[in-house]
């Protein structure tokens, strides 16, 4: 199971990771919101936490969405792992293409 997940704050900022099962991964720092803080810091499914519907009309969780789509793609091609359903289905459907060109 994914987990994304904060740090305590310190400074005034939240530090965000997601674990994986087997490690931490560093995903962004965002300003300190008690909102976030109280969302985030016992950790949300990644499933959860990429549901926009979840963040409702409260701008800092809005922010923290969008920001972990785009972090969340980057662990993915940084590390060679597979955080996102999509994202097993866009490698099977490559490996697909590659072996019918090489067919």
């Amino acid at each position: 199971m994914k987990i994304v997940y904060c740090t305590q704050p310190v400074h005034g900022t939240l530090d965000f990771y997601v674990f994986t099962g087997k490690e931490d991964h560093y995903l962004f720092r965002q300003s300190f919101r008690p909102s976030l803080w109280n969302r985030y810091r016992y950790g949300v499914a990644l499933d959860k936490a990429l549901d926009w519907a979840r963040c409702g009309n409260i701008p800092p969780q809005q922010k923290v969405c969008e920001k972990l789509f785009k972090a969340i793609h980057y662990v993915e091609k940084e590390y060679g792992i597979r955080l996102l359903r999509r994202s097993e289905k866009d490698s099977r459907r490559k490996r697909r293409e590659v072996d019918e060109i090489a067919a």
